[in-house]
């Protein structure tokens, strides 16, 4: 269970009525209220008042953030069922999502309505859990022990109210407070895991299931050792039908290889254009090549930069761990406010004591927090052979596992008993390239579920509900109406894996002009595509002063885009040994540099505007739209400058 992709646009929410449970067979129905945006259909909000602990040893009551949709203007009676949304992480809001979920599932909603609801310590539910020493904006999220601790103690005696076994009991709550005679649950990601949940515990209130990057609710391994099984064919399948023609031959070879090399060192932007050093270790490349699922730049940047690094030239690897958010710097300077943003999002603290409540953990009862665990954790991973480890090391793989996050959690597993699954009707979507919860992991559970129907999607990772593929409405649209389910096909583009970075002068020609014309190309593009990358991570104030923005060179030197939005290269080394300097690039068709190095007859060149080439971004490696992003943002920024 990992942290989930980003789906849609958030929506707003109004003020939520409070609606008390309690023992009586029928509780009141919630408040019938508008809130927030009705165009998905008329929409209601609510809370359901369930026990903060249910052993009794705690006082207090969660409220859970439930929103309701009914398709069409006018809202009809109470339906006998309701298609609930769970999402994933565990620790993802579900009701800000509601809309657009909505929208996607409507075959299910003809005669149903659509509940999306917030569970305990999530999103809008009243004992949201904000812990800000683990909310980061690293999306590896590896904390200090510390931190486990100090939030563990902000949840005090409450630690252990966070597993599933309570969130179950939770949405059978709602269910009663609805009226609602059954649910039909639509899970993602942990999603599918509290759905599985829920229905081996109700089979008689379970509709049906829709399961998205399913997780095996059986829970016998502590260290999802599938996900990291997932990693070489995902690589593998970025490369079919020539994707990788010119990059490698052999990716997972160069994984092999680079594994062999770590930890690397290099070089990167300190988040101001300066340089500093930047490691990789294994617990970055495994986040690396996981994040890709989600990430198609990544996924079509990795092999090259794994081939690189494989020979020895770290460079292009670790700028691309700090490009996407894997390498955090001790030099970055986090927004304080951002933790309790981000936690509204997706708790980390809420998925932290979730997965520690429900995983089977690797040590005895009562085994102090700290390296006590750590060492049971490390000998049972290497009790696995090492064809099961996919040839990571203990050492590699315990800290981005459960069993590693949970070492220095104070909690108790809870190892609960999961009962057979109902024979309900049951839908499964695997994406071919997920690496967070794996195809293998999935057929695992279809094939233990009666009647079920498996969907797999080829080049497509986690979470397909948001993917835009076709097939993937197609297979939701034919299932709910008990229609056969129809074959998800390979997209017929192909994604080009990104050019391999230049080694030297030597490949852009045989003479020493060639050369230089080649590599001060080679270094505006770079400069180009990491000047967009990092613009597209930042929000364009329209209202403040104009500001530039800086960025380091792969080897040397700087790029900046200025407030006119006007590209400027200074000593900008993207080619080993070589440095490239130049004017304010605009939209002129030709430009002037200047090229400095070895291996090249150094010197001023008047070139092609690359940037003017209507297919940049094909040979950028990026999609068109980016670009154009970029246009309009330098375009925002010139005309703010301009009125000054």
């Amino acid at each position: 269970m990992s942290r989930p992709s980003r789906l849609l646009a958030r929506l707003a929410l109004g003020t939520l009525p409070l609606l008390a449970l309690t023992a009586a067979p029928a509780p009141a129905a919630a408040a019938d209220l508008p809130c927030g945006d009705q165009s998905a259909g008329r929409t209601r909000c609510s809370r359901v008042l369930v026990p903060l602990d249910r052993t009794g040893a705690v006082e207090g009551r969660v409220g859970l953030s439930v929103r309701t949709i009914q398709l069409g203007k006018r809202r009809k009676a109470v339906r006998r069922e309701a298609f609930v949304f769970l999402a994933g992480g565990p620790g993802q809001a579900a009701t800000s999502l509601a809309g657009d979920v909505a929208e996607l599932t409507k075959p299910f909603l003809r005669r149903r309505d659509f509940v999306a609801v917030d569970t305990r310590g999530t999103g809008r539910a009243s004992d949201l859990i904000v812990c800000p020493e683990l909310e980061t904006t690293a999306l590896n999220g590896i904390s200090a022990p510390e931190s486990y601790r100090a939030c563990a103690r902000r949840l005090g005696p409450t630690v252990d109210a966070y597993g599933t076994t309570d969130v179950v009991a939770d949405l059978e709550a709602v269910r009663i407070a609805g009226g609602y005679d059954r649910l039909y649950l639509f899970g993602v990601s942990y999603g599918t895991y509290t759905a599985q949940r829920y229905a081996a515990a109700h089979p008689d209130r379970t509709a049906g299931l829709v399961l998205d990057s399913t997780v095996d609710p059986i829970g016998a391994d502590p260290f999802s050792l599938a996900t990291f099984r997932a990693i070489p064919t995902a690589l593998e399948n970025a490369c079919l039908r020539g994707a990788c023609r010119g990059v490698t031959r052999d990716v997972t070879r160069d994984l092999e290889r680079t594994r062999a090399r770590l930890p690397i060192t290099a070089d990167v932007d300190d988040g101001t254009g300066r340089r500093r050093p930047g490691t990789v270790d294994a617990t970055v490349l495994i986040s690396l090549a996981q994040t890709g699922d989600v990430d198609p730049f990544l996924r079509s940047a990795l092999p090259a930069a794994l081939r690189r690094a494989g020979e020895g030239d770290p460079a292009p690897l670790v700028r691309l761990a700090r490009e996407t958010g894997q390498l955090p710097l001790p030099t970055d300077d986090e927004d304080p406010s951002a933790g309790p943003a981000a936690a509204g999002v997706i708790s980390t603290g809420s998925y932290v004591a979730t997965v520690c409540r429900d995983t089977r953990l690797p040590w005895a009862p009562g085994t102090p927090t700290g390296p006590p665990r750590r060492a049971a954790a490390l000998a049972a991973l290497a009790a696995v052979p090492a064809d099961a480890r996919a040839g990571w090391s203990p050492a590699d793989l315990v800290d981005v596992t459960p069993a590693g996050v949970c070492q220095e959690w104070p909690g108790t597993a809870e190892n609960a008993a999961v009962p057979a699954p109902p024979e309900v009707p049951t839908l499964f979507l695997s994406g071919a390239d997920d690496t967070r919860t794996s195809p293998e992991e999935a057929r695992r559970v279809a094939a233990r579920t009666p009647g079920s129907t498996f969907v797999s999607v080829p080049g497509a990772g986690h979470s397909l509900i948001g993917s835009g593929r076709g097939c993937v409405a197609g297979a939701l649209e034919a299932f709910a109406q008990g229609d056969p389910v129809g074959r998800c096909r390979r997209p017929s583009a192909i994604q080009r894996a990104v050019p391999l970075a230049p080694s030297s002068p030597a490949a852009f020609g045989r003479t020493g002009a060639e050369r230089a014309r080649g590599v001060a190309r080679a270094a505006v593009l770079d400069a180009t595509r990491t000047v967009l990358l990092k613009s597209l991570s930042q929000v364009v104030d329209l209202f403040g002063e104009p500001e530039a923005l800086r960025v380091a060179g792969l080897r040397s030197g700087s790029a900046t885009l200025t407030a006119k939005g006007e590209l400027v290269l200074d000593r900008y080394g993207y080619v080993p040994g070589t440095a490239v300097t130049t004017g304010r690039l605009g939209e002129t068709r030709r430009i002037r540099v200047q090229v400095r190095g070895t291996g090249l007859r150094a010197g001023t060149y008047t070139v092609p505007n690359p940037l003017a080439d209507p297919d940049v971004a094909k040979e950028l490696g990026l999609d068109p739209e980016l670009t154009s992003q970029l246009g309009e943002s330098a375009r925002r920024i010139r005309g703010l400058a301009a009125t000054r």
